[in-house]
């Protein structure tokens, strides 16, 4: 009787020691699924406060127009518009991976001026649809957090549109400008360095920060340039002028841009 209630105690032993082996070792492997490894992908979401590129609406008005932003004259009336970027990676290392990014941006400024006998506002718009290409480098971080650095590739394809509309009093005259400038869709290329971290709040599931430093060029397609004038002379109109400006514009040169890429991604892991 004594050697059954031993033998039933070792047993009952031995099955809590194996339980909290395996316990510890489930919780071991869901500790290193955390993050991807050599054969896994992953897709994120991305939303940059500024863009990828600075689209070319400096062609228009001077060369002040940050991408991405919208104002309408007033101090302090200022706002970023966002970029939504879909990325897809594949680890061929555990600590590298190639990466395909896909964004568009639809950037708009409005500047309205009001003064006595004078009133103007201009419009622009840019539509801009880019491809990228990388690398990153992963770093060891912790079981949840992998910080990484990386290179990529850009090639994008753009139109932009703008409007300006001029009204204007001297003595008994008034002069009514409206100016409007479009370009068929121009291309974008250059490449960027970047840094960035992913933080899994769940297997398989991560949050992130990303910011970049890029450099591009670009070049225009066939532009559009119409501005129509109507006077008015002591409350009589007069003819209606037009004058066709279009043609072929070409611009290319390089940018270095500062404060493009910096968003908040989330993630999963395949």
């Amino acid at each position: 009787m004594l050697s059954y209630k031993t033998n039933e105690t070792y047993m009952k032993k031995f099955f809590m020691v194996a339980a909290l082996a395996a316990t510890s070792l489930v919780a071991a492997q869901a500790q290193e699924e955390f993050k991807p490894k050599a054969g896994d992908v992953t897709t994120d979401f991305s939303l940059f406060a500024n863009g990828l590129f600075n689209t070319p609406l400096s062609l228009h008005n001077g060369g002040n127009v940050p991408a991405g932003a919208s104002f309408s004259g007033e101090a302090g009336d200022f706002k970023l518009n966002p970029v939504g970027v879909l990325k897809g990676r594949y680890f061929f290392q555990d600590d590298l991976a190639l990466r395909l990014s896909l964004g568009l941006a639809m950037p708009s400024v409005k500047q309205t001026t009001n003064n006595t006998n004078d009133s103007q506002e201009q419009k622009y718009r840019t539509s801009t649809l880019f491809v990228g290409l990388g690398i990153e480098k992963h770093f060891a971080g912790t079981n949840r957090l992998s910080p990484y650095v990386g290179a990529e590739l850009h090639l994008g394809s753009y139109s932009t549109n703008y409007e300006l509309h001029h009204t204007a009093t001297a003595g008994n005259v008034t002069t009514k400008t409206d100016k409007e400038v479009k370009t068929a869709p121009g291309f974008v290329f250059g490449g960027g360095l970047f840094l960035g971290a992913d933080y899994y709040i769940a297997p398989k599931v991560f949050l992130g920060l990303e910011a970049g430093l890029n450099i591009d060029s670009r070049s225009l397609g066939k532009t559009t340039d119409i501005t129509t004038t109507n006077q008015t002379i002591n409350g009589v109109a007069q003819p209606t002028t037009t004058a066709d400006n279009s043609g072929k514009t070409k611009y290319s040169g390089a940018s270095l841009s500062t404060d493009l890429q910096v968003g908040f991604k989330i993630g999963f892991v395949f």
